[in-house]
């Protein structure tokens, strides 16, 4: 039998099977071309993948997080106004504090005793120390105050202990002593307070304890750095440092004024506790020294700054505990533990003819 479906013809120049064979040509072009692909992707990685081991191979690799105040360790030279005038040698293992006498004697603490050198830095006598004082004083009469661990010290000018103070504590640290004439300023890190002593090392008193409703701000001391000094009107001044600031009280303990601010610049104090030293000239011009970015600098009586004295360049890399006191003639003094110096910088004759503002 024959079936009423109609048989269609090839289309003319179409053989049967051709679209199927036109299929797999393309398939596999394809698959070619996916292949070209591939092999150029992956010799285009191992090519540039070289190329970047050899670039750096020689190279040191950058922490991009890396916290860089290089580019604030270079000194400004329009605010430099002092140079280096000498250095004095301390034969001890350590230094830690350092004080003028009446006479310009210089005293500096060190490992269980303090040495008294002349104006010259030659040596004139030394006190033996049942310990290391972190700081000293000296009064008119030459009687020398010693900051020990807990507790403060007194010897007469032949080296004869008056006094062994009551301890202050186990947490105490003394790390700087101020006198008045009927006090003794003891700066205490361990326990973030000045205690008033009397003469005889006798606890009078704590300055410097936070009172929100005296507007007294309290001290923060993250590091074993805390100074104190009178200033030429009988006020204290106190470093603040986890604040970067200074503080005024009276002798009574009521708080007056601060400054200071918390800057990277020339002008501020930097770090987790900056200043650490402080001292205070005739003129009521403050002297400070910071640790990070090794700076000694002067500001007037209302903390503005007036000069650079010496910037990290200096000093030894990581220096710390950079003490410091003054003369009568504006020479600063500063103890290097580092380079177990005193180091002193007097004005520049450029700058002494220059207005201050």
């Amino acid at each position: 039998m024959f079936s009423s479906e109609k048989l269609t013809a090839p289309a003319p120049g179409r053989e049967p099977g051709h679209g199927k064979k036109e299929g797999n040509s393309k398939k596999r072009n394809d698959r070619l071309l996916t292949a070209v692909i591939i092999i150029v992707s992956v010799f285009g990685i191992i090519y540039f993948g070289f190329r970047a081991i050899s670039d750096n191979a020689g190279r040191t690799r950058e922490n991009p997080f890396e916290y860089d105040i290089s580019g604030f360790k270079k000194s400004e030279k329009d605010l430099s106004h002092y140079s280096e005038e000498g250095q004095m040698k301390i034969n001890l293992p350590l230094v830690k504090g350092i004080s003028l006498g009446p006479e310009g004697s210089i005293y500096v603490s060190g490992d269980n005793r303090v040495l008294i050198l002349n104006k010259d830095g030659s040596r004139q006598s030394s006190i033996k120390t049942a310990g290391t004082a972190r700081s000293l004083a000296v009064d008119e009469n030459r009687d020398l105050y010693l900051g020990m661990t807990d507790h403060i010290e007194v010897y007469d000018s032949k080296g004869v202990k008056k006094v062994h103070g009551e301890s202050l504590g186990e947490n105490a640290i003394i790390t700087s002593v101020a006198i008045t004439k009927k006090s003794i300023l003891a700066a205490d890190a361990g326990n973030r307070i000045v205690w008033k002593l009397g003469k005889s090392g006798q606890k009078q008193g704590r300055i410097g304890e936070k009172n929100e409703a005296k507007d007294v701000p309290g001290f923060v001391i993250p590091s074993p750095y805390f100074d104190v000094t009178i200033d030429p009107d009988g006020f204290l001044w106190a470093v603040n440092s986890g604040r970067h600031s200074l503080d005024n009280y009276t002798e009574a303990g009521d708080f007056r004024t601060s400054w200071g601010k918390n800057s990277l610049e020339t002008d501020g104090f930097c770090g987790c506790c900056n200043p650490t030293h402080i001292a205070i000239m005739d003129d009521g011009s403050f002297v400070t020294s910071e640790k990070g970015i090794i700076r000694v600098k002067v500001y007037n009586r209302i903390g503005k700054l007036i000069s650079l004295v010496a910037g990290p360049e200096k000093f030894a890399e990581g220096t710390v505990g950079l003490d410091l006191t003054v003369d009568s003639s504006g020479r600063i003094y500063v103890l290097d533990p580092v380079k177990k110096a005193v180091r002193i910088f007097v004005k520049t004759q450029l700058s002494v003819g220059r207005k201050r503002s």
